[in-house]
């Protein structure tokens, strides 16, 4: 049997006061090849961007979720997710911050599975130095990690899997909307929600062991 390749994206941000909830999705396949299946029917049927071909939840139409939704739960994705409370904070969105909410979120995909074969982010960094120093603050936390790579979405689009079941999560977290959710729950192998209080609480004893 062929490893797993993980895709990781979150919806909502860390310093933005306005959103009251960030979700971070994993999704995990050992089959990746189907996303890009599934992208040529979205093309072919629904809307996605022209301009970039990128697929993300916030700017998707509805028939093109629809699809998407219908598709993923004909095919053999599982996904873990994390939630995160901020308790009305402005937290700095820093590389050790994103660095502990991916840790929180990895342990329960790393308690799954034993043959992970590669992790890949849709690039939340800008600068190279912020992406260096999320992954040796990932690796302290998480000794053991594969191989990790930080995507362009718009050049590696099977990472958008993750961005679009993020999205709806949050929608979901937020009453915006919950049709795309519920048809995704039962593919949902951890649901995990915390407030930044007690990530960061995990975080110290971690340091503290």
């Amino acid at each position: 049997m062929d490893k797993f390749t993980i895709f990781i994206d979150e919806s909502g941000t860390l310093p933005d006061v306005k959103d009251k909830v960030i979700v971070i999705a994993a999704v995990s396949t050992n089959t990746p090849v189907v996303i890009d299946q599934l992208f040529k029917t979205l093309k072919k049927k629904g809307d996605i961007r022209k301009q970039t071909g990128e697929l993300k939840f916030y700017t998707a139409g509805d028939k093109t979720k629809q699809l998407f939704f219908e598709k993923i739960t004909k095919e053999d994705f599982e996904i873990f997710i994390l939630e995160v409370e901020k308790m009305g904070r402005k937290i700095p969105d820093t590389p050790e911050h994103f660095a502990l909410l991916c840790w929180l979120l990895l342990n329960d995909v790393f308690s799954f599975y034993q043959d992970i074969k590669e992790i890949i982010f849709d690039r939340h960094f800008s600068r190279d130095y912020d992406t260096l120093q999320f992954d040796k603050s990932l690796r302290q936390l998480l000794p053991k990690l594969p191989v990790i790579h930080h995507v362009d979405s718009k050049e590696v689009k099977r990472v958008n899997v993750a961005d679009m079941i993020a999205g709806a999560v949050l929608a979901n977290e937020t009453g915006k909307n919950d049709k795309y959710y519920k048809m995704l729950a039962g593919q949902i192998i951890s649901e995990k929600r915390i407030n930044w209080v007690e990530a960061k609480r995990k975080f110290i004893n971690k340091k503290l062991v």
